[in-house]
């Protein structure tokens, strides 16, 4: 890994890694602790992450090469980043929508779209993401969009592969358990989805100007609208809010023609 981080030095792009020690992870499908073990589930402790984190910021720490850190979903993890970055290491981090507005106590449903990678974390987990993102500490939220036909996610939680979408649902839920709560503010979210992710890959910040094309977003956070096969824009289901009435919707998307034809138009 220090190896990879001193030859991706000369890439000129930003690197992007998931830490995760996939030795301690072996079988489990969730987080360890008391939800593991009352649904029966296999658990993988907190340390299948923290552990590879420690060794990726000691790294980091050594060579002074700027990374960014994904998929962060534990509490130790956020205190690790907090105290890497209060120390000056040049990290960054992000983590998804999903382990923000869902916890492990969810999983009593045994809803194949709650099997996420990294599993959804404890109450105490959500709660330090919650915090971090609102702190600064993690910079950004990704959707980490991930599609499965009907046939591949309708098994066994343990069967079933991670991943759930989230592209249509991210925004208005989020709003509706963060911004409505009183969690965070509406800017806070707003940056967390946009310019915090821009500024970990190094793109140049977003500007208004006239006559210049720009990438815009029209938000309605009191629409409501049911989760059905006709009303996502995705092809795929998978997601435990299908067939669920929520509020909030993107009415509009301007997007520059340059945007469309290279990154819209490969989703």
């Amino acid at each position: 890994m220090r190896r990879l981080l001193e030859y991706g030095q000369f890439l000129g792009k930003p690197l992007a890694l998931w830490p995760c020690d996939r030795t301690l992870r072996a079988d489990g499908v969730v987080r360890d602790g008391t939800a593991a073990r009352s649904y029966g589930l296999v658990g993988q402790p907190a340390c299948v992450e923290t552990s590879a984190l420690a060794a990726l910021l000691e790294c980091v720490a050594d060579l002074e090469l700027p990374l960014h850190l994904m998929r962060v979903s534990t509490g130790r993890s956020v205190a690790l980043i907090r105290q890497a970055k209060a120390e000056g290491v040049p990290i960054t981090a992000s983590t998804t929508w999903h382990h923000l507005v869902c916890n492990s106590d969810a999983l009593g449903s045994y809803d194949p779209s709650l099997r996420l990678e990294p599993p959804l974390g404890t109450p105490a987990d959500q709660a330090a993401l919650i915090a971090g993102v609102q702190q600064g500490t993690i910079d950004a939220v990704a959707i980490d969009h991930t599609p499965y036909t009907y046939e591949e996610k309708t098994v066994a939680f343990s069967a079933a592969p991670a991943g759930a979408i989230g592209l249509e649902l991210a925004l208005p839920l989020l709003w509706h358990s963060l911004v409505e709560t009183g969690h965070w503010s509406a800017l806070t979210l707003w940056r967390c989805l946009s310019t915090a992710p821009a500024q970990c890959w190094g793109q140049p910040p977003a500007t208004l100007q006239r006559d210049h094309a720009a990438e815009m977003v029209l938000f309605d956070p009191q629409a409501s609208w049911t989760v059905t096969a006709h009303t996502l824009k995705s092809a795929a289901t998978n997601t435990v809010w299908l067939g669920q009435t929520i509020r909030g919707q993107v009415q509009r998307l301007w997007v520059p023609e340059a945007l469309i034809s290279t990154t819209y138009a490969e989703i």
